[in-house]
């Protein structure tokens, strides 16, 4: 159905449409149920623009008038209110006095302004990497006798960053496997089609999250436009590591030579220094809250850091996700066993997501802006020993 505009009509909230006289607007039947007694929901034809409109503001255009869309605007209606305006008719242009049956509630359109100004978290663990498919013997799966790096299996990385010690190095701070580059766009880009704002981006130093973060801002296409803050006090609990020592991490100097888009200016809650090796979970609990607080606190230097409405993305480790939206929510933490099963749960590129109730200045846990990465696993295949084989 197609209506031609008969007067102007000046939207009074951000969910009404914009009419001047002449304008044809295509109205579909099947969306009407949105809309109240003497309103529809309609579409533009000059501008795009989709909302609702005063039916009565208009007139049934003739079918032959042409029609070419040009883009929409989807707006919530899930928490529409209407309220019944009687004293105060509205004028048409023609002098004759108008009666809006409906009118939108002031505090509809507030509560939504309010949302918009909201901070969320988004704490992500990294993507796939290469040891968890290749073992940790990996890096000598990839050398040559002479020691260069070279790619044995299309899931390795086509090449390593340059570091100033030995590749070795890698064997303790593994990167992501080509599979995990790709399950980071994918995530950054499935953010962008749900137009998530992401304002800064937080890093574990570890090679892995910091390489997930680079992809994801990729996927977002914002690189070079949002900067990564390395944050030592997000790596995992180290007495998971192997070693039994802190990682060697590439310095923030060999990742900016080595093309990430790294913020240099930052400087991280906890040292390099202040991580030690096979700390108690008490301790490490009391990091992961200590971080938490100093990410979501407003920078002395608030020019140079301001707490601007948008998603805060943390990328960290499997460890990372319950013990920093425990200390964001207020949740108390759970002991050491039932921690260590609940993180062995927690798949590549695993979410958790807080939004800021400011006005009751909380946190609250909500479901993640985009859907979950599911695959399936990939042996490797040796054709000669599985077609060749007698």
């Amino acid at each position: 159905q197609r209506l031609r505009a008969l007067f102007q009509y000046k939207p009074q909230n951000i969910d009404e449409l914009m009419i001047n006289p002449g304008d044809l607007i295509y109205v579909d039947p099947r969306q009407q149920s949105e809309a109240g007694e003497g309103w529809v929901v309609g579409t533009s034809h000059r501008t795009g623009c989709r909302g609702f409109l005063p039916e009565n503001y208009t007139e049934r255009a003739h079918e032959s008038d042409t029609w070419v869309k040009h883009r929409e605007y989807v707006f919530d209606t899930a928490s529409r209110s209407f309220t019944k305006t009687e004293k105060e008719p509205n004028v048409k242009p023609n002098g004759e006095a108008h009666n809006l049956s409906m009118s939108r509630s002031v505090t509809n359109v507030v509560s939504l302004q309010n949302a918009a100004l909201r901070r969320g978290v988004l704490v992500m663990s990294h993507g796939e990497r290469v040891d968890q498919v290749f073992g940790k013997s990996w890096l000598q799966q990839c050398l040559t006798a002479d020691g260069k790096y070279y790619r044995a299996d299309l899931n390795f990385p086509s090449s390593l960053p340059r570091q100033k010690d030995s590749m070795k190095q890698f064997e303790c701070d593994p990167p992501l496997s080509c599979c995990g580059i790709f399950q980071s766009r994918l995530i950054g880009e499935a953010l962008l089609e749900q137009e998530v704002t992401v304002s800064s981006v937080y890093s574990s130093p570890a090679l892995r999250c910091v390489q997930t973060a680079q992809h994801v801002l990729q996927g977002l296409k914002l690189n070079q436009k949002v900067r990564i803050r390395v944050e030592p006090g997000l790596f995992e609990w180290t007495k998971w590591e192997a070693s039994r020592a802190i990682p060697k991490f590439m310095t923030v100097a060999e990742l900016v030579e080595a093309s990430y888009d790294i913020d240099t200016s930052y400087r991280g809650n906890f040292p390099l220094s202040s991580l030690v090796p096979s700390e108690s979970y008490e301790d490490y609990v009391s990091r992961s809250s200590a971080v938490i607080k100093h990410i979501i606190t407003p920078s002395p230097w608030f020019f140079a850091f301001p707490a601007v409405p948008g998603v805060i993305l943390i990328v960290g480790h499997g460890s990372s996700l319950a013990p920093l939206t425990w200390a964001l929510t207020g949740l108390p933490s759970r002991d050491s066993g039932d921690f260590a099963q609940m993180v062995q749960k927690i798949p590549a590129l695993g979410m958790c997501f807080c939004e800021e109730q400011k006005e009751e200045n909380k946190w609250q846990m909500v479901n993640p802006p985009v859907k979950t990465l599911t695959h399936g696993a990939n042996a490797a295949f040796n054709w000669r020993n599985t077609i060749m084989e007698d």
